[in-house]
């Protein structure tokens, strides 16, 4: 792959930008194996800087200001960068290690790989002057790395330095030396200090899982997806992944992690876990999103999870004992969950796992019913199509609009009832919606 010395991405044009970007430049150095820079220029001066993600207070105890005039301090459950006399400013250094931690329901800032590299979650860093809100939704960032290493920006090789406008959620940068692996469906950079019966399986079963969606749910669109699968071989037993737009990606930070992948349990999760991440990617609009808010995530969790069980019970037959045991499990966590807190309200009581339990059974529980339609046997696939195709034509995006398409089918009302009872849910009524829910389980 052809590298290129300076690459300028421009993500969308300027003057669409001109409202919604930042006014808080970023660049992020790497300027030796455990130490990278971090650099924030204003375009005018400020009392304090703010960041758009603050799952903890980690900052804190993990970044350190190159002048000793500044400091980070925590207030109201966010981080914020000051001068230690609170005058104004318009230009800060931070000093930061690459080493791994694991956020509350957020993404690593760095993933370490076994040859030295990282991949680097660029949503850390977004920050904004005074306070963020919702019309800040870009920021323009620079990276430059030393010399011998890239970077891995939207499929592509870039060294030396490299800028581009980042939006709404950000993205993973790759950073190190290890090239990346290219075929028709997936650019991937595979640690290749996994045990070798993982990388081969992450190289065969990724781009498998993408055809099988691809072939229910339509070819994506845009850039290729991009697959990251980083480990550490430490004293520590946690891994943690996720998606963003065109990406999945992977930490196991273990070790005897060569041990854990001779328990079909432990192959049977990781299977599920990259089959529920791939579905994220083909669940998404072309140019919008179809989710609604953090109280309506039985939505997609609930789907991909569903989905991922489709997709083990068809392509890994062997894994059905599994997945059985499995749904048995989400249906028991569903129904403890759901007598104590309404799912609606699972969101604000730190309950996040219910959308995932729940939702898979909700979403199972229309899946069947689809199939069984005497007039128009259809599936869940085909349901999240029409609900995809809804929105994109201009309908809010959103759990209100699902249940809505869900409705017109004909003898939907009892399914969509028992649905709305659940998310609703008063004590006296759970029980039956979900027995009518879980029939057959």
């Amino acid at each position: 792959m052809k590298y290129i010395q300076f690459l300028l991405l421009v993500l969308t044009g300027f003057s669409a930008l001109a409202e919604d970007i930042s006014g808080v430049d970023i660049a992020i150095e790497k300027q030796g194996d455990k130490l990278w820079k971090l650099t924030y220029q204003m375009d005018r001066p400020a009392s304090r800087i703010s960041f758009v993600r603050n799952p903890d207070a980690s900052r804190i105890k993990r970044w350190k200001s190159v002048s000793p005039e500044f400091e980070l301090v925590s207030m109201d459950g966010e981080e914020f960068l000051v001068r230690k006399d609170r005058s104004s400013f318009e230009h800060i250094e931070i000093y930061l290690t690459p080493s791994y931690i694991s956020l509350p329901k957020d993404y690593a800032p760095f993933s370490p790989y076994s040859d030295g590299g990282s991949l680097i979650y660029t949503g850390r860093f977004f920050a904004c002057i005074d306070n963020c809100d919702d019309k800040v939704k870009a920021w323009r960032i620079t990276m430059q790395v030393p010399p011998g290493e890239h970077m891995i920006i939207n499929g592509k090789i870039n060294v030396g330095t490299a800028s581009w406008i980042d939006r709404d959620n950000g993205m993973n940068v790759y950073v190190g030396t290890q090239e990346p692996i290219n075929t028709a469906s997936v650019v991937a950079v595979i640690d290749n200090g996994l045990p070798e019966k993982l990388r081969l399986s992450l190289e065969s079963d990724i781009p498998r899982l993408m055809s099988y969606f691809e072939q229910r749910l339509g070819a994506l669109s845009g850039t290729k997806p991009a697959l990251y699968a980083s480990y550490a071989n430490v004293d520590d037993n946690s891994w943690q992944g996720g998606t963003l737009p065109h990406q999945v990606f992977m930490h196991w930070n273990m070790n005897e992690l060569d041990g854990k992948f001779s328990d079909p349990n432990f192959i049977n999760e990781t299977i599920w876990f990259f089959a529920h991440e791939v579905a994220h990617l083909y669940q998404q609009g072309s140019e919008t999103g179809l989710y609604g808010d953090a109280n309506e995530s039985w939505l997609h969790e609930g789907n991909a999870d569903w989905l991922a069980a489709l997709a083990l019970l068809d392509l890994y037959p062997e894994s059905s004992k599994y997945v059985s045991n499995k749904i048995k499990a989400f249906k028991e966590s569903c129904t403890k969950g759901v007598k104590e807190i309404p799912l609606v309200e699972a969101a604000n009581r730190g309950r996040f796992d219910l959308y995932y339990s729940c939702g898979l059974l909700i979403h199972r529980a229309i899946d069947l019913f689809l199939q069984g339609e005497n007039t128009d046997p259809s599936n869940i696939f085909s349901m999240w199509s029409s609900f995809r195709q809804e929105v994109e034509g201009g309908g809010e995006k959103g759990a209100d609009t699902f249940l809505v398409l869900l409705s017109q089918r004909e003898g939907a009302a009892e399914l969509v009832n028992s649905i709305e009872l659940l998310l609703d849910g008063k004590p006296s009524s759970v029980g039956v919606a979900l027995d009518q829910l879980t029939y057959g389980l």
